[in-house]
C-alpha cells in the first residue's frame, strides 16, 4: 500500500511575509530601530495628532 501526501490547493489571500521556522531552527532576530511617533500637526516627537495639546 502506497501512502501519498494529501492533495493541497493554494488558499486565497495574501502571502505570508516570512516563513514559519521549524522546531530545530533558531529564529533570526531582526533589529528594528524604535522610532518615536511624530505629531502631524506640530511636528514634535513623543505624541500623535489626537493627543496634541497645541491649538489648531
Amino acid at each position: 500500500m502506497v501512502l501519498l501526501p494529501p492533495v493541497t490547493k493554494i488558499q486565497p489571500g495574501r502571502h505570508r511575509k516570512t516563513r514559519i521556522p521549524s522546531v530545530g531552527e533558531f529564529p533570526v532576530t531582526k533589529k528594528t530601530k524604535l522610532v518615536p511617533n511624530k505629531c502631524g500637526r506640530c511636528r514634535m516627537e513623543g505624541h500623535n495628532r489626537s493627543s496634541c495639546t497645541n491649538p489648531i
